[in-house]
């Protein structure tokens, strides 16, 4: 058993039996039973029908499976505890049993949050686009995620020279409107962002609540994401909120992480949009949709440097990563609730520094595009540009140049 949905599975309740473990194996086992019980078996085709009608949720894995690393773990001390004494092996199970039990609690929520938001979605006339911020006293559930990288140019014939070149990347950002069964993708050029950092997510989800979230205008929002400490799970996504709730662009806001290696509905876009890219020839940034910085240099959804925006207005929350779920509210500005699981009793804690009034919503610093250093500049131009497009190769592979100038903050 497995937590959350399996890639390329679409029932939820799916079970997946070893890698080395096939239908045909288990089909063999059942004959050398049969025969040692003296009963007649099936055919192996009938066996596999059999299955299929019965036991449908039980699959074969497929290699390089995302599997989860705790199940993984945990299946692998059930299989040493077999020659182990009973106490031995009844903590091996236990171990596995409250892992996954405490998989299906999380999941229970976030389905349920889902569930709602689709309700109070389907009927009405809800969309994203222009609205006031709090304006509607509705209550909104947002998934949000990175993506592995995609590279362009890309062929889905691909030349065999290509197979060992590394092509210019696409960083990959989706936040996903469950309710509203939408979900907006951030594509970000190589030289628009160096990192995954905390900096870059509180920018995406920024532009997202001002141009998309506050589309819908909801007063309330719950979030869901991976449990990544870099990204996601830091103090500066705690100070963000505490921020948005602070200047009542949001009434209250809680913020859930799924237990690591759980799917969720952002993988689904992420796997939409790949299997239409390795079937479409891309030359450029400009041959998919949402940009955030073009090839050339137009930076469209501009990263502001909110480490050193908020810093200064707040404190730290001790043992973060003990806790799963957080909840702000415009009422108690500053404070945030916590808890280490949705059924664990809140711990409270301000994050506001002492006598200290909120960052201002106006004047945020700027940071500036990191571009692409020289000798990436030159990788590009000699060994890539050859296999783009005539009319991209000047957009994606462009004649290397040497950037003198510096490029100071600005503060909008």
């Amino acid at each position: 058993m497995l937590p959350g949905r399996q890639p390329g599975h679409k029932d939820w309740h799916v079970k997946l039996l070893p890698t080395h473990v096939s239908k045909a194996s288990v089909w063999r086992l059942y004959v050398k039973s049969a025969k040692e019980l003296g009963e007649r078996a099936v055919c192996k085709t009938s066996f596999k029908a059999l299955w299929n009608r019965l036991l449908p949720h039980i699959k074969s894995c497929r290699l390089r499976t995302d599997l989860c690393w705790q199940c993984q773990s945990n299946n692998e001390q059930l299989i040493q505890s077999a020659n182990l004494p009973d106490d031995r092996k009844s903590e091996a199970v236990k171990k596995q049993q409250d892992h996954l039990s405490l998989v299906q609690k999380e999941r229970a929520v976030y389905n349920n949050m889902t569930a709602a938001c689709r309700k109070i979605c389907s009927g009405s006339n809800l969309s994203f686009g222009p609205s006031l911020p709090a304006s509607k006293k509705i209550r909104m559930h947002y998934s949000f995620d990175f993506a592995q990288q995609l590279h362009f140019p890309s062929n889905p014939l691909q030349p065999g020279p290509m197979y060992f070149l590394t092509p210019r990347k696409c960083g990959l950002f989706g936040v996903s409107c469950e309710g509203l069964q939408k979900q907006v993708n951030y594509l970000i050029d190589e030289g628009m962002s160096s990192t995954k950092g905390s900096n870059e997510v509180i920018s995406y989800m920024h532009n997202f609540f001002s141009n998309f979230g506050v589309g819908v205008g909801e007063t309330e929002v719950d979030l869901h994401c991976d449990n990544c400490s870099g990204q996601n799970k830091n103090n500066f996504m705690l100070w963000y909120l505490a921020w948005q709730v602070g200047h009542k662009l949001h009434d209250k806001i809680e913020i859930h992480f799924l237990i690591a290696d759980t799917k969720f509905s952002p993988d689904c876009g992420f796997g939409l949009i790949k299997q239409a890219y390795m079937k479409t020839r891309v030359n450029t940034l400009a041959d998919t949709a949402e940009l955030v910085g073009m090839a050339e240099g137009k930076v469209l959804v501009q990263t502001f440097d909110w480490q050193q925006h908020l810093t200064h207005h707040f404190r730290r929350l001790p043992q973060i990563k003990s806790y799963q779920h957080f909840s702000f509210d415009a009422k108690r500005p500053g404070v945030v609730l916590a808890k280490t699981h949705r059924d664990a009793q809140p711990v409270e804690y301000q994050l506001l520094r002492d006598g200290a009034d909120l960052s201002p919503i106006d004047g945020l610093p700027v940071l500036a595009p990191p571009g692409l250093n020289i000798d990436r500049q030159t990788y590009l131009y000699e060994k890539i540009r050859p296999f783009c497009a005539d009319k991209a190769r000047d957009i994606t592979c462009p004649v290397p140049r040497v950037t003198t100038q510096k490029r100071p903050q600005k503060r909008m």
